[in-house]
């Protein structure tokens, strides 16, 4: 099979986005410049603009990227059928936790949290809007643990945030390596975090223990 015209453009496009990922994380968005992530490369200052229009247009295909990757690993949890609401809660806690911790994902998270908010003041990043990516996805995968009974009927965004709050945490402490238990243990974590947020917001509760027993289906009225 014959190599596809723009493989060459593709690979370097993908290098910059590269080299800007472990730069802009190891000296922040502000420390960064063009001219760096251009001798990362291997390539002149002026060839980046075939490719990004500034190194804002660069961070903002970083996140774009990161975007893409969440809403694909969101989705079979969110439209698939749901045969039991404590394990698919569990999956969605196992999933984000694993996602924490790839490196490209703690990378983006350093630089959202050493640049973020100056970035989010100056008006040139949306960070309620960026940190909420995947939102639609949990909302909605709440919404349908409430309408097919295995959640209370509750606000849906005070849900999401219940259930996420514990693993934004959890990532904070893992990105400054807290040597905890539940760090070092994140399914542990994730499988007793479940277990919390279900004795607060089943729509049933369980008769034995939520952490060996799956909560039953509310029955239909």
């Amino acid at each position: 099979m014959s190599r596809p015209k723009n493989a060459d453009g593709q690979r370097t496009r993908q290098a910059i986005l590269d080299a800007a990922l472990d730069l802009f994380a190891a000296k922040g968005y502000f420390g960064t410049s063009l001219r760096d992530v251009a001798s990362a490369v291997g390539v002149r200052e002026s060839a980046l603009y075939n490719y990004f229009a500034g190194k804002a247009a660069l961070f903002d295909a970083l996140l774009d990227a990161h975007q893409a990757i969440k809403n694909e690993r969101l989705a079979p949890l969110a439209d698939g059928p749901i045969q039991d609401g404590r394990t698919l809660l569990l999956q969605l806690a196992e999933s984000t936790l694993d996602s924490y911790v790839e490196p490209r994902e703690e990378k983006l998270f350093r630089i959202l949290m050493s640049d973020g908010i100056r970035l989010a003041k100056d008006g040139r990043l949306n960070l309620h809007e960026r940190m909420g990516h995947g939102r639609e996805r949990m909302l909605a995968i709440m919404s349908r643990l409430i309408r097919e009974g295995w959640l209370r009927k509750a606000d849906v965004n005070m849900l999401s945030l219940a259930f996420l709050s514990p693993l934004i945490v959890w990532r904070q402490l893992h990105a400054i390596d807290a040597s905890l238990p539940m760090i070092q243990h994140p399914r542990a974590f994730a499988r007793q975090h479940v277990d919390r947020f279900l004795r607060g917001a089943a729509a049933e509760r369980a008769t034995s223990a939520l952490s060996t027993r799956a909560l039953p289906r509310r029955k239909a009225s």
